[in-house]
């Protein structure tokens, strides 16, 4: 769940400085010292919840104030660009900002700081993520269509889209050299859900930014839509038991492909809707099988592994071992968590997004013939 953020940004009101009083590595040093509030995990205490909310906001205003202060004395330390993507990072809560209803504040803010004086890559980072929280608005009014649950109208959505468009291209235009515009069209092309619109944002993406360090990625996500009704294919031993696992073994199956990570809060959750369909209709044909992307860092197999007993996953299960960056998952342009196919029973792809609407997908492959 978004956690919202007031945050003001009491350290802007100077001039730019760049005269320094205290030594770089002294203030590092008090950044990296400031940690959040410890949460004591999952509890329905609702006092709890909020004054534990208070604090992480204090924390983060004072960690925002504390970055500000370091980037503007010392703007060419080798820290000094990461720090300052966290601090607009922050202007959400340092979380998705899909559901914050302080975006409109995070965009107040941002203007506060292009009035400043400030070098041209804090100018440029800014402008980016003025961008990026106005593509919000775009962004979740596609989530409330995704929700709709009569059919969403095809007109209104391909208006978000081109309202979408119209915010990422005021960015290209002042920069078109930039590759975070490449990001901004990713970001919209991920939520519109509609593949003819998808497939040309990341044919534009593949184009314009030929330099891009994620074309690789833009390449295997427009792949994703131009395979659909093509055979989808795989092998791998069970992360379990070592059996090996292929895609032939699914034929005259409807099957359901769940990429997810043992460690985001949100997969875990949407493993009780997987289990939910599979159990209602496995008897029709459907199975399943989930495809981590979870790393081995910090003993996240054995985390991963437990949570599969314990929640009774008993269907095959693919452990790529490399995170973001396994071959298998990247092949098919998956960077965004979770995101479920739908196979039909003759083999081939036939949904990309199927973690919306799952169920009646689900019910209208099981209709088809499988061919045998």
């Amino acid at each position: 769940m978004m956690i919202p953020l007031v945050l003001a940004l009491t350290g802007l009101t100077g001039a730019w400085q760049q005269d320094p009083v205290v030594s770089a590595d002294s203030m590092l040093h008090q950044i990296d010292a400031k940690k959040p509030p410890a949460f004591l995990g999952d509890t329905d205490d609702y006092s709890y919840k909020k004054n534990w909310t208070l604090h992480y906001l204090r924390y983060l205003d004072q960690r925002n104030d504390m970055i500000w202060t370091f980037v503007k004395t010392y703007p060419d330390h080798q820290r000094a660009k990461p720090l300052m993507e966290e601090w607009f990072q922050n202007l959400s809560g340092g979380t998705s900002p899909a559901v914050n209803e302080r975006i409109g504040k995070a965009i107040l803010d941002i203007d506060s700081l292009l009035v400043k004086i400030i070098p041209d890559w804090v100018t440029v980072m800014g402008r980016y993520y003025r961008a990026y929280y106005l593509l919000c608005g775009p962004w979740n009014r596609l989530i409330e269509l995704d929700g709709l649950k009569a059919p969403a109208d095809d007109a209104e959505r391909r208006a978000v889209i081109a309202a979408g468009m119209r915010i990422i291209q005021q960015f290209v235009e002042k920069y078109p050299k930039e590759n975070r515009g490449a990001r901004l069209y990713d970001i919209l092309a991920e939520a519109c859900h509609d593949p003819v619109s998808a497939r040309s944002i990341y044919a534009r993406v593949i184009q314009d930014y030929p330099e891009s360090p994620n074309k690789a990625l833009y390449e295997a996500k427009m792949k994703r839509l131009d395979k659909i009704g093509d055979p989808f294919t795989f092998a791998f031993d069970d992360a379990l038991t070592g059996d090996p696992v292929g895609s032939e073994q699914y034929k005259g199956k409807v099957l359901l492909v769940v990429f997810w990570a043992h460690e985001i809060l949100e997969c875990r959750k949407k493993m009780d809707d997987v289990k939910r369909v599979w159990f209602k209709y496995q008897k029709d044909g459907l199975e399943v099988i989930d495809i981590s992307l979870d790393g081995t860092a910090d003993d996240r197999k054995r985390k991963y592994v437990d949570f599969v007993h314990d929640n009774h996953l008993d269907w095959h299960h693919y452990f790529q071992s490399e995170g973001i960056r396994s071959p298998f998952s990247m092949g098919w342009g998956i960077n965004a968590l979770p995101t479920w196919f739908l196979v039909d029973r003759k083999g081939a792809l036939r949904y990309v997004d199927a973690q919306l609407d799952t169920e009646t997908k689900v019910k209208e492959l099981l209709k088809e013939d499988g061919g045998h």
